[in-house]
């Protein structure tokens, strides 16, 4: 039987971290990061004409060269550009440069731009607005509800998809042994919901209420954690309507500075929360909710079959002496 329990929680880890993994998309992503090409590529979509430039023809001086980062040089029309592209933001926000340097820095994540001083060019707009593409981290706090609520979706389905196949609930040979009249077996183990209705019935000498409760019990085990899926099926969206309200008034509150860099990047981060965490919700709650429906159905279908088997049972015990079958 421990065999058993390690078996199952073992699955459950597995299929909750695959479920994780692949409903985020980004989780193996510690931060957004871009390259270089995306960044000349939205100058292309921007109508901006570049070209390549060697790199020593413009030197940029930087207090600290020894981690060298990847550089080009790049022209667009008259004004030069330095592009360096770090392998994280921590990286690129140490670069600084010297104080006889005649450009200036701007970062977004792990790529710097060097321009000019007196550079204010369409090109410089064009970086700022390079935005990555949603992460799990820009739904905020609202992460960590939802991700409970993944993990009790995934954990009861697996366990209860388990739990509720035919060796555990109706084994077959149970209902072979209905079919053709020749139940129930002494030699029957208590393995399976069924089973261990037949053993009290045999064994206990119960009454007729007595078999009746203990049928409903063994029942109402088969729904054993299934309104934890309801209670994730209610609340995730709900979770995920809480974090686009936060979202909005986030935006909302940002419009007066909205011209500001700050405000533009509150403005990104609370579109983000208010998208993210309504997807999230709705992606938990919608697999819940099908799965919950799954659920129900192989109750239903497995509480017939005992309530096919008490009834059974109940005839034999109401005839004297516990009749043939018995």
């Amino acid at each position: 039987m421990n065999e058993m329990m390690v078996i199952k929680r073992i699955i459950s880890v597995l299929l909750f971290s695959f479920s994780f993994l692949l409903f985020s998309g980004c989780l193996l992503d510690d931060e957004a990061t871009f390259n270089a090409t995306e960044f000349l590529e939205a100058l292309s979509d921007n109508g901006i004409e570049y070209r390549p430039l060697p790199i020593d023809n413009y030197p940029v001086l930087f207090k600290d060269s020894s981690d060298a980062p990847n550089k080009q040089s790049f022209q667009v029309e008259k004004n030069p550009f330095t592009l360096l592209c770090f392998k994280s933001g921590k990286e690129c926000s140490k670069l600084q440069l010297e104080s006889n340097s005649t450009f200036r820095l701007y970062y977004n994540e792990n790529l710097a731009l060097a321009v000019q001083k007196e550079d204010n060019g369409d090109h410089i707009k064009v970086f700022n607005s390079l935005q990555p593409g949603l992460s799990y981290k820009q739904a905020g706090v609202f992460i960590y509800p939802l991700a409970t609520c993944l993990f009790i979706a995934v954990f009861i389905i697996t366990e209860r998809t388990y739990s509720l196949r035919r060796g555990l609930t109706f084994p077959r040979k149970v209902e072979k042994a209905l079919r053709s009249g020749e139940f129930p077996s002494k030699k029957w183990k208590q393995g399976s919901a069924a089973e261990r209705i037949t053993y009290v019935a045999v064994h206990e000498n119960p009454s007729r209420e007595t078999l009746l409760a203990y049928s409903r019990l063994e029942i109402a085990a088969l729904e054993k954690g299934l309104f934890l899926l309801e209670v994730v099926v209610a609340g995730a969206p709900l979770i995920g309507l809480l974090g686009t309200a936060t979202g909005l008034v986030q935006v909302f509150s940002s419009m007066p500075s909205g011209s500001s860099v700050g405000g533009n990047e509150i403005f990104a981060e609370g579109i983000a929360l208010a998208l993210l965490t309504t997807i999230i919700g709705l992606g938990i709650a919608i697999p819940a909710l099908i799965g919950h429906s799954y659920l129900i159905r192989i109750v239903e279908k497995r509480s017939a079959s005992l309530d096919w088997l008490t009834a059974r049972l109940l005839d034999a015990v109401t005839k004297n002496d516990y009749s043939k079958v018995l």
